[in-house]
């Protein structure tokens, strides 16, 4: 009996995981975009990299796309530490992880 209690809680601490978002953007970074265009950084000045990554096994409680959004807002995070205004993934989401160039693109591009 105990048994089975200790695995009903530890299956609703697993259900409670996959509902949850573990990332969360920062305020700075609420003006930083996302650029699925690569034509679009041709006219931005490319400030370098970042490499984010979410915990290994968390994107095996969410789907692919919402693993790729926490790296998004990851990504997002990091380029308004950088000056950034826009990231651009340079790579493939892979074992939750993914690396993204980070730019300052002029805001008329942007819009």
């Amino acid at each position: 009996m105990k048994n089975l209690k200790i695995n009903g809680l530890l299956l609703g601490f697993a259900v409670l995981i996959t509902a949850c978002s573990f990332v969360s953007l920062n305020p700075q970074a609420e003006n930083v975009t996302v650029a699925a265009n690569t034509n679009l950084a041709n006219n931005c000045k490319f400030l370098g990299n970042t490499n984010v990554s979410i915990w290994a096994k968390a994107d095996t409680f969410q789907s692919q796309k919402s693993a790729e959004s926490q790296l998004d807002t990851l990504a997002r995070n990091e380029a308004a530490t950088m000056g950034g205004n826009t990231v651009m993934a340079e790579s493939a989401a892979n074992d939750g992880r993914r690396t993204y160039g980070v730019y300052n693109c002029p805001t008329k591009q942007l819009q």
